[in-house]
């Protein structure tokens, strides 16, 4: 791949633009060669880079919306002060990028205490049925965010109990930021 215009164009110079007749193409025709080749240096296609990361000027540019800034994402405190805040701009910024689901993501640990590359979820809908007007609306508040329920099975047990008894509850890892994949954001979570 081309770096720059200008190994672009010392790569038009060195080689010689001929028809199938042999003749030498016209100055015009060798120019639409060198937008071809410009075209493999474009950074037009990383244009959607970071929007599915909740970070940065993404986070902002939602915070703003509710009142707060970026910045509060810096401090983990921010799930003790801000939880409801930074919900509602998950919750805007999830549904337009078109997620409807969330899941609190994990690594378990395996009986030995290593992990082995696998990761765990449970996946909920960001939406409630209102049993008034018989409408779905969206709910994603703090208390999703910053918490969550493991799956029991997705825990080795050794025998020693049930999976159905052998769920935790995870907190939200404030280190890692949340992302977006698909129709889901993930929450990455400790247990």
């Amino acid at each position: 791949m081309l770096a720059t215009s200008t190994a672009a164009r010392s790569l038009l110079r060195a080689t010689r633009f001929t028809s199938s007749t042999g003749r030498t193409l016209a100055p015009a025709t060798a120019q639409t060669a060198l937008s071809a080749i410009r075209s493999f240096a474009s950074i037009e296609p990383y244009a959607d880079y970071g929007k599915s990361v909740f970070t940065g000027r993404v986070a902002d540019e939602y915070l703003k919306k509710h009142g707060s800034s970026g910045d509060i994402l810096s401090d983990p405190s921010w799930t003790k002060t801000h939880a409801d805040t930074v919900a509602k701009a998950v919750l805007d910024w999830a549904v337009d990028r078109g997620a409807n689901t969330y899941c609190h993501w994990f690594q378990p640990m395996a009986s030995s205490g290593v992990r082995h590359g696998q990761t765990g979820q449970v996946q909920n809908m960001m939406m409630k049925f209102n049993r008034t007007t018989n409408d779905v609306e969206f709910d994603f508040d703090g208390k999703m965010l910053i918490k969550g329920e493991t799956d029991g099975s997705s825990y080795p047990n050794g025998g020693l109990r049930a999976t159905h008894q052998a769920g935790g509850y995870l907190a939200i890892d404030t280190s890692s930021p949340i992302f977006l994949r698909g129709d889901t954001v993930f929450i990455p979570s400790a247990f």
